[in-house]
């Protein structure tokens, strides 16, 4: 019988039949193709599901997408059987779930050496857990869980990052499963979630992992018995990412429960300088001891993120006796410094940005709902809409291409009594404002925000303008166009800029771009509580809005934006080629609405969350 010859299944002169076998060479002559342009095209395939099926497809592919296949495996849990859509079985019919079928699947075959990053996560269900609380005993449920995990990773050689962010599994990592970590000489990377009940487990005190760069602890709770990982920050001499998340109960709650030396200590004690260059703190409830001052080498600092930690403006009255601590501290200078990320603004945070020079990229983060201190919606919407609710001048741009060089009736752009900047926040009498003497301001200086954003703005032009790339400003700092022109000509580098405008219309837009000319992404903020900008776009219309940005994206100018956000809005740009009936090719700008989500690797979008 012939040999029957697949073409999905002929690698280079060799035929793999579909049986998966080896067969003659005396089929059809084909080029040969070689084993690194596989691997090339392997690479690409980032699907477990396409390369499951291509290791199916041949023994030569089979081997070669092995190890790409499980290269990083993720085990999600659930507490409840799940039926599937198709047909509506159980999933893990015949067998067990597919969480514990995965774990089964590592300890038993021979996949353990390929796996690179593991990451088990979701909900675990723990049974007779009161009744092990009462006598002080762990469920045996999640005993065996955490002996399967431990026997997974003593299996994995290659192991350099493992991911139990989360462990979100309703149970706590026990002593065995951190012992095998620190085992592993090739981890760099841990995440761990700890555990959000109060019930009674095993403190454990981590030890320290040789080779460890960096460490992402969320949920920290002392009343949750977290462990220790004072031992861990001591003896991870190559760490160098830091990121801890505390659980925002203490701050809700204003539960002074946090020690900062329960985590530090043991490095202030022995004179040690942590090799830290990113640090992220999230909810961090705490009195300042001065401990970052003697634990870390400012000169090695890359990058600071702190989100609801150490006190801001908008902060009220009843968490000052907290926070305040850290308003009277004096932070060194940190020359080294290119990120700086946060959500909060105050007068040290200002004093601190003028302490370094050549900051790359700076964002103000508003994935919150502020307090009044910013903003009076009331005079907002007396100043910036017209009679039917829509900001006139959005609508003219939208509507009427000539009306650019007239007037927008019920929108004026006047400057502002300071010659230095013409920001208007129009900042409300009822919040107070913290001051560098960490005493609040009378609430009857309406003018103390404007001025904090003016000093901020003033800093980052003196100290940061040659240099920034990326600047994300909160949206309740409306600037004016004469602000405009002060930002293209302090940062002519920028790349990513999202910010508040006082007149929120296309002009703006033609003004500030030829000025930027390596801008790639540009983002108009709608203000937390007014979405003025986002409600006059659906109106009017996605189609006009195309329509009316595609009008200028042929010039020169505009060859490196890629993307335009407007309020909720984000455009891309794309250039599109088209063959003529001559045969010859013409390229083309295209403006399109795109979901939010296809910004989720630009900067100024990604990194406006509330997440560390």
């Amino acid at each position: 019988m012939p040999t029957v010859y697949h073409p999905n299944t002929m690698i280079g002169n060799i035929d793999f039949g579909i049986d998966g076998s080896d067969g003659e060479e005396s089929g059809p002559e084909r080029a040969p193709l070689p084993l690194h342009l596989l691997a090339m095209i392997i690479s690409y395939l980032d699907d477990p599901a396409d390369l499951a099926r291509v290791c199916r497809t041949s023994r030569v592919l089979h081997y070669m997408c092995l190890p790409t296949l499980y290269a990083d495996v993720s085990l999600h849990s659930y507490d409840y059987i799940r039926y599937s859509e198709i047909d509506n079985r159980p999933e893990g019919s015949g067998g067990a779930s597919p969480f514990s079928m995965g774990l089964n699947a590592i300890v038993t075959r021979n996949i353990a050496g390929y796996i690179k990053k593991f990451k088990v996560w979701g909900k675990w269900k723990e049974h007779d857990l009161e009744e092990c609380a009462k006598v002080g005993r762990v469920p045996d449920s999640s005993m065996m869980l955490n002996l399967l995990v431990r026997a997974a990773v003593d299996r994995m050689p290659a192991l350099e990052t493992f991911s139990t962010g989360s462990w979100e599994l309703d149970t706590k990592m026990l002593p065995n499963v951190w012992q095998g970590l620190a085992q592993r000489q090739t981890l760099s990377s841990v995440k761990v979630t700890f555990p959000k009940l109060r019930v009674p487990r095993l403190t454990t005190l981590v030890p320290p992992m040789q080779n460890l760069k960096s460490l992402h602890i969320t949920d920290i709770d002392p009343l949750c018995y977290p462990d220790n990982i004072s031992s861990l920050l001591l003896g991870s001499k190559k760490l160098e990412v830091l990121k801890l998340h505390w659980s925002p109960r203490m701050r809700e709650a204003r539960e002074p429960s946090v020690n900062l030396h329960s985590y530090f200590g043991k490095i202030m004690s022995a004179n040690y300088k942590m090799p830290l260059k990113h640090i992220a703190a999230q909810n961090l409830y705490a009195f300042n001891e001065d401990v970052f001052e003697h634990i870390m080498d400012p000169n090695l600092i890359e990058s600071y993120t702190m989100i609801s930690s150490m006190g801001g403006a908008d902060d009220g009255a009843d968490i000052a006796f907290m926070d305040a601590t850290w308003m009277r501290a004096r932070p060194e200078a940190t020359p080294n410094l290119k990120m700086l990320r946060g959500d909060k603004v105050s007068r040290i945070h200002c004093n601190m940005i003028g302490k370094f020079k050549n900051l790359e990229r700076y964002y103000l983060i508003t994935g919150r709902k502020p307090k009044d201190c910013y903003q009076d919606p009331s005079i907002r919407s007396n100043s910036a809409k017209g009679s039917n609710g829509i900001c006139p001048g959005i609508m003219d741009s939208f509507t009427n291409s000539d009306s650019s060089g007239g007037s927008n009736s019920g929108t004026s752009i006047s400057p502002a009594s300071t010659p230095q900047s013409t920001i208007s926040t129009t900042s409300s009498n009822s919040c107070p404002v913290q001051s560098s003497s960490t005493s609040f301001t009378s609430p009857s200086e309406p003018n103390a925000l404007p001025q904090l954003a003016r000093d901020y703005l003033e800093a980052i032009y003196k100290h940061h303008g040659a240099s920034l790339r990326h600047l994300l400003l909160v949206p309740q700092w409306r600037l004016s166009s004469e602000d405009l022109a002060r930002l293209v000509r302090h940062c002519p580098n920028l790349e990513q800029v999202g910010l508040g405008v006082e007149v929120a219309h296309f002009n703006m837009l033609r003004l500030l771009i030829p000025f930027l000319p390596k801008l790639y992404a540009i983002r108009i903020l709608d203000n937390v509580d007014d979405s003025t900008l986002t409600d006059s776009i659906s109106k009017v219309g996605i189609d006009c809005c195309e329509d009316k940005l595609g009008d200028d994206m042929w010039k020169t100018e505009f060859d490196t934006l890629r993307w335009v956000g407007l309020g909720d809005h984000v455009f891309e740009i794309a250039s599109v080629r088209t063959v003529t009936e001559e045969g010859t090719v013409q390229t083309h700008k295209k403006v399109r609405s795109v979901p939010v989500g296809s910004v989720k690797d630009v900067e100024i979008w990604s990194m406006d969350r509330l997440e560390i």
